[in-house]
C-alpha cells in the first residue's frame, strides 16, 4: 500500500488547531475529486507515468489519519464530481466512481454525499456524440453508489446532529431522465432542482428550530462567485457569472433567504475557494481535491507533494465558522451572522 506520509506529516499541526477550537460540530468536506482524470489525460497524450497520476483514493485514505487523531470529527461529506466521466468506456467511468466510494466507505465515520454534474456521465457522452444509454448513471444507480447513509429513497435528504444542527444535502443535478425518440438521454450538463425537491425543502427540510447548513454541489446563487464560468490566463474576469444557472435555484434561494435558521451554504463545483456574504448568509466554495490549477490565482498544485490534494475540516461554533485546509490553499474563517 502506498506510503502517504508525504501528506500526513503535514497534518498534526492542523489537527491540534481543530481540537483546540472545541467546536460542537466538525466534519470533513472533500469535493470534485475527478478521480483518474489526470491519468486519462496523460494516456491520451501517449504518456505512461504513474508518478504523475492523481488518485483520489490517496487523499481519501489520508483522511483516516485525521479521524484517528481527531475524534471530534463526526462525519465526512463528499461534494460531488467524484470520477472520470471523460473516459470513453462506460465501465471505466463506473470503476472510477466506485473506487472513490469504496475508499470513502472504508473510513471510520459516516460519509454523506451530494450529486455532482459530472456524476451521471451524460455531459461528456453527449458532447462526444456517443450513445448515452450505456453511460447514463441514472438516479437509482446513483443512489446505490453513493447514498449509503441516506435514510430516504431520494438523492437529497437531511441529517439532524446532536449538537443542534440540521445539514441539508441538496441535489443540484435533479433533472428529468427520459429517452427521446432516438433513444438518447437529452440533458448533459444541466443543473436543476426539481419542483418536487423544492417543495420538500420548503415544507419539510427548512421546518426546524435547529441551525441549518445547506450543502450542494453547485452554488444556489452564483452572483460574485469566482469560478462559475470557463476561464483562462487572459480572461480571468469572465469567471464571475452574475446570474443563476441552476434551474429552479431562484425559488430555492428565496426560501433559504427567508428561513433565518440557515446559517451557511457550502458547495464545490467551481474548483476555487470563495467566501462571500449575501446580506446575513455566508456561502463557501472549496478548491477541488483534484490537482488542478483552475485559474491564474489558484494555488500551485504539485504531484507527490502536500499540494496534490485539498480538502477541509469545517468547524462550527456559536457564531464562527473555522475552515481548516489540508493540502493546497489556506485556512479560512467566517462570521455566522444568523
Amino acid at each position: 500500500m502506498k506510503d502517504l506520509s508525504y501528506l500526513t506529516r503535514h497534518y498534526d499541526e492542523k489537527i491540534a488547531r481543530i481540537r483546540a477550537l472545541r467546536a460542537p460540530l466538525n466534519f470533513v468536506f472533500i469535493t470534485d475529486q475527478h478521480n483518474r482524470l489526470t491519468q486519462h489525460a496523460l494516456k491520451d497524450q501517449g504518456i505512461e507515468d504513474p508518478a504523475r497520476y492523481e488518485l483520489a483514493v490517496d487523499a481519501i485514505r489520508s483522511i483516516q489519519y485525521i479521524l484517528d487523531r481527531c475524534p471530534e470529527i463526526s462525519f465526512v461529506v463528499s461534494g460531488g464530481d467524484i470520477g472520470n466521466d471523460y473516459a470513453r468506456d462506460p465501465g471505466e467511468v463506473r470503476a472510477s466512481l466506485q473506487e472513490v466510494m469504496d475508499a470513502l466507505y472504508s473510513l471510520s465515520v459516516p460519509v454523506h454525499c451530494v450529486v455532482g454534474n459530472h456524476d451521471d456521465a451524460l455531459g461528456n457522452a453527449i458532447d462526444r456524440g456517443d450513445d448515452t444509454v450505456p453511460f447514463a448513471i441514472l438516479p437509482q444507480e446513483m443512489h446505490a453508489l453513493c447514498m449509503k447513509y441516506n435514510p430516504t429513497p431520494e438523492n437529497y435528504y437531511y441529517l439532524d446532529e446532536p449538537a443542534g444542527y440540521r445539514l441539508i444535502f441538496l441535489n443540484t443535478s435533479d433533472k428529468p431522465y427520459y429517452r427521446m425518440e432516438n433513444g438518447q438521454y437529452p440533458f448533459g450538463w444541466r443543473l436543476e432542482i426539481s419542483d418536487r425537491q423544492a417543495e420538500w425543502l420548503e415544507t419539510q427540510a427548512l421546518q426546524t428550530e435547529r441551525k441549518i447548513i445547506l450543502i450542494s454541489h453547485s452554488p444556489l446563487h452564483n452572483a460574485g462567485i469566482f469560478g462559475t464560468e470557463g476561464i483562462g490566463p487572459n480572461v480571468p474576469r469572465s469567471a464571475i457569472k452574475p446570474y443563476d444557472d441552476t434551474l429552479n435555484a431562484p425559488r430555492v434561494y428565496y426560501d433559504v433567504k427567508r428561513c433565518k435558521q440557515v446559517i451557511a451554504m457550502l458547495c464545490g463545483h467551481v474548483h476555487y475557494d470563495n467566501l462571500i456574504y449575501d446580506d446575513d448568509i455566508v456561502t463557501v466554495t472549496t478548491l477541488s481535491s483534484f490537482a488542478q490549477e483552475w485559474a491564474p490565482s489558484s494555488p500551485r498544485r504539485v504531484m507527490g507533494d502536500i499540494t496534490e490534494t485539498a480538502f477541509d475540516v469545517f468547524s462550527f461554533t456559536e457564531n464562527m465558522l473555522f475552515i481548516t485546509r489540508f493540502g493546497a490553499g489556506c485556512d479560512r474563517q467566517a462570521f455566522l451572522l444568523r
